[in-house]
């Protein structure tokens, strides 16, 4: 068993399984009870392994919360943007990778909405994670930057890195009325009117 990170790590197999099994019930009851609400206790009655269990593989309840975050951000995040390099190479047009990286950017906080409304209150609240969700927007505006880049014939911006910034804050701030906040709108009008929006301001005309 190696500690890494405030983490027990086994290196077993089946103990990778019961740290995963335990993560996807936290998420669970993160999700309905809420960070204060939760605890190692239920979290362990969730995963249906006793709470020392929990206790081999985690330090404490905020060390699963980072977890947690960590397992949806890399789930959220295989390369988004080598699918959108993929579509290009098949045939795709530039505006139709860009619908899908707006899209889905939204899409991927559907599924684990009230868990996101915790990650948002405690990043306003907590140092640490609030440290771990600018490293995460680091991280993605890094990628849209060298997506951008490799993309710039087809673009009519100039300052690439502050396009990325830009870009990522309308997905984001369009990601949390739209569906973790729900938009008076509608999320599909405001999505698709977001799209819309990215494409006049980065796209060459079409003649």
């Amino acid at each position: 068993m190696i500690r890494k990170h405030g983490n027990f790590e086994p290196v077993q197999d089946r103990a990778d399984v019961t740290r995963n099994d335990i993560l996807e019930a936290a998420l669970d009851v993160f999700s309905e009870k809420g960070y204060a609400g939760a605890n190692t206790k239920n979290i362990a009655a969730a995963a249906g392994v006793a709470t020392g269990s929990v206790y081999r593989y985690f330090k404490n309840k905020k060390v699963i919360f980072i977890e947690v975050m960590n397992m949806l951000q890399g789930q959220m995040s295989y390369d988004i943007f080598a699918k959108a390099r993929t579509m290009l190479s098949e045939g795709k047009s530039i505006r139709e990778a860009f619908r899908m990286l707006g899209v889905y950017s939204v899409e991927s906080h559907r599924s684990n909405r009230m868990f996101f409304r915790e990650v948002m209150a405690l990043e306003a609240t907590d140092d640490e994670i609030s440290a771990i969700g600018r490293e995460r927007d680091r991280r993605i505006r890094g990628k849209l930057l060298e997506f951008l880049e490799s993309q710039k014939h087809h673009l009519k911006v100039d300052d690439l890195e502050a396009a990325a910034e830009l870009v990522h804050l309308v997905v984001e701030e369009v990601s949390h009325k739209a569906v973790i906040f729900d938009s008076d709108v509608g999320e599909d009008r405001l999505v698709f009117q977001m799209v819309m929006m990215l494409e006049s301001y980065l796209l060459v005309p079409q003649p």
